[in-house]
């Protein structure tokens, strides 16, 4: 994931991107006037309450007041951090992340591709040395696993043959590089020579979504203790973010329906193998919040298939608490439960594509799986128990986003526990609706300005230099002034100006200013707008001879005072 973005780079994604365009391949929207209206995606409700403006690209629901630009969008719908919504979209609009001003960024970005490079390199050697003598038993081992020659080489399989570093490795840098930064190679103690810590397995090349080789897994011939190898944490190579198959699955599918989780590569190849094209493998880990949040940017559902033995239903649930936070409206969440002792390899070449698919589409619903585990880890026999068993189910249930499936879960677990109307008797997480307007937010010149201002940036150039007093006493005086310097120049739009303010406590007062409606019609904005700015020149001129008036009765003004009274009088009188 980046690390870093530019504000450059965030302006020009605004620019680019279309927020209609977005919104509209995620929600229906219906255009009315200059905006688009649909239901709110945010939370439930029957008569469409959101609206998108096309010409200041931000959406705002007037329901439960949630509001922002495509980056907002993307954040909250798909529940991604800003960088991971800046990265998102990126990749869909196909808009390169660059930063001219970052030294740092290109150091990094130079050093991965040296890293990418080779370990490319390695994962030729790897797969040429499977078809020579040396891979001779590792060949022959995946053959009589049931792999043909095809899906070998499409998954790019390797070995890596015992003592290859001696006879190939005599670059003092590449050795460097694969000792301390990629962690392929190990020093044997002994002799003081490199070992490639994945000596005598078969290699599969773990590819990230773009489809670059990041690292490696490796597996013994014989069931020898580990059995699987994983390449070391790295610059570019992350076990807690990266899927086996991930890559190959976005290959193989234009729209991604549905993924299936598997827990091995095997797994993965032999489902590809009986075309079964869409199933990606956890990497000797539990699923991550970055796995969540990859796949579910890609597809809407995920269905888990786990091992049928006890510690793969141990792993099923523990995947479910870890899918709880992302149960957004439109996203699912499927459990597959195999025969005991059998896994997604050894099954599907026993029943074939067909019934393992049937399979697949029989795969128990969250709120089945969950009732059912539920119930089976926790058994009660006294009010007490039950009580507990009670807060322990509410706790799970409350992590899930989307009201509408939380209010239906609630209901469920009232009739499985025998407590008729539960929903009313408990029911702490009842939706309130928000409002975003506060009814004490007054408005006065200076926030009606600032709105205008936002909303129709183009008004800055009728602003005149204005002076500020320290004395002054008019709220959001100096903060108008410097936000009127810095986009005196500056070709901005609305959408633009909030994203500056991002992260401060000055992003929340500006949204509510941007949907003030003002009732002025379009061809009146303008002298609208001048009025008030020359009525904020009046206000400041009253508000400094109101402190100078003040000053004189408590301790007198000296010559120079007097002077600059004398003179806003008469300024003040040629305004009025």
């Amino acid at each position: 994931m980046i690390k870093y973005v530019s504000r450059i780079f965030i302006n020009n994604l605004l620019d680019q991107i279309d927020i209609v365009y977005l919104i509209k391949n995620k929600i229906k929207l219906k255009k009315k006037g200059k905006n688009f209206f649909g239901i709110c995606p945010f939370h439930l409700e029957k008569n469409p309450s959101f609206v998108v403006n096309s010409e200041k690209q931000l959406y705002h629901c007037f329901g439960c007041g949630v509001h922002g630009n495509i980056i907002d969008f993307i954040m909250y719908y798909d529940n991604l951090s800003f960088l991971e919504s800046i990265e998102l979209l990126s990749n869909m609009f196909s808009i390169p992340i660059i930063d001219n001003n970052s030294n740092t960024l290109k150091k990094v970005s130079k050093k991965n591709n040296i890293y990418y490079k080779l370990i490319f390199s390695l994962s030729t050697f790897y797969t040429n040395a499977l078809f020579n003598i040396s891979g001779k038993k590792a060949y022959k081992y995946l053959l009589n696993r049931g792999f043909n020659l095809y899906i070998i080489k499409y998954f790019a399989i390797g070995f890596s043959p015992l003592y290859w570093t001696n006879k190939i490795l005599n670059n003092t840098k590449t050795i460097k590089i694969l000792y301390e930064k990629l962690g392929i190679l190990r020093i044997n103690e002994k002799n003081n020579n490199f070992y490639d810590i994945f000596y005598n397995r078969i290699i599969f090349p773990i590819k990230n979504i773009k489809g670059f080789v990041v690292g490696f897994g490796g597996r013994v011939l014989k069931n020898k203790p580990p059995k699987y190898l994983n390449s070391s944490e790295n610059d570019i190579f992350h076990k807690s973010s990266e899927l086996y198959g991930l890559y190959e699955t976005k290959k193989e599918n234009n729209i991604i329906k549905k993924i299936l989780i598997v827990e091995g590569y095997i797994d993965v190849i032999s489902l590809f193998q009986f075309n079964i094209k869409y199933a990606v493998a956890i990497l000797g880990t539990s699923i991550t919040n970055k796995h969540m949040k990859k796949l579910f940017s890609i597809t809407n559902k995920i269905i888990y298939c786990y091992d049928g033995d006890k510690s793969g239903i141990d792993a099923q649930w523990k995947s479910l608490k870890m899918s709880l936070p992302y149960l957004i409206n439109g996203k699912e969440v499927k459990f597959m439960i195999l025969p005991n002792k059998e896994d997604p390899d050894s099954l599907i070449r026993k029943e074939g594509q067909m019934f393992f698919e049937k399979r697949i589409n029989n795969s128990l619903s969250f709120s089945k799986f969950f009732f059912k585990q539920l119930f089976l880890k926790n058994l009660f026999t006294s009010c007490e128990e039950k009580t507990y068993f009670i807060h322990k189910a509410l706790s799970y249930i409350k992590l899930i986003p989307n009201y509408l499936f939380r209010i239906n879960l609630i209901q469920q677990l009232g009739e499985k526990i025998g407590i008729i109307n539960f929903l009313d008797i408990y029911n702490p997480i009842k939706y309130k609706k928000k409002t975003i307007i506060n009814n004490n937010f007054k408005k006065t010149t200076i926030r009606i300005l600032l709105s205008l201002l936002i909303q129709y940036p183009k008004l800055i150039k009728f602003v005149p230099k204005l002076k500020f007093f320290k004395s002054s006493n008019i709220d959001g005086l100096f903060f108008f002034i410097k936000f009127v310097n810095f986009y005196k120049n500056k070709n901005t739009t609305t959408v633009k100006i909030l994203e500056q303010y991002r992260g401060t406590k000055l992003k929340k007062i500006l949204e509510i200013l941007v949907t003030w409606n003002h009732m002025i019609p379009d061809n009146k904005i303008e002298k609208f707008f001048i009025n008030l700015i020359k009525k904020l020149k009046i206000n400041i001129l009253e508000n400094r001879i109101e402190y100078l008036i003040s000053l004189d009765r408590r301790e007198g003004l000296n010559y120079k005072k007097k002077q600059e009274l004398w003179s806003l009088n008469k300024i003040l009188i040629q305004k009025k």
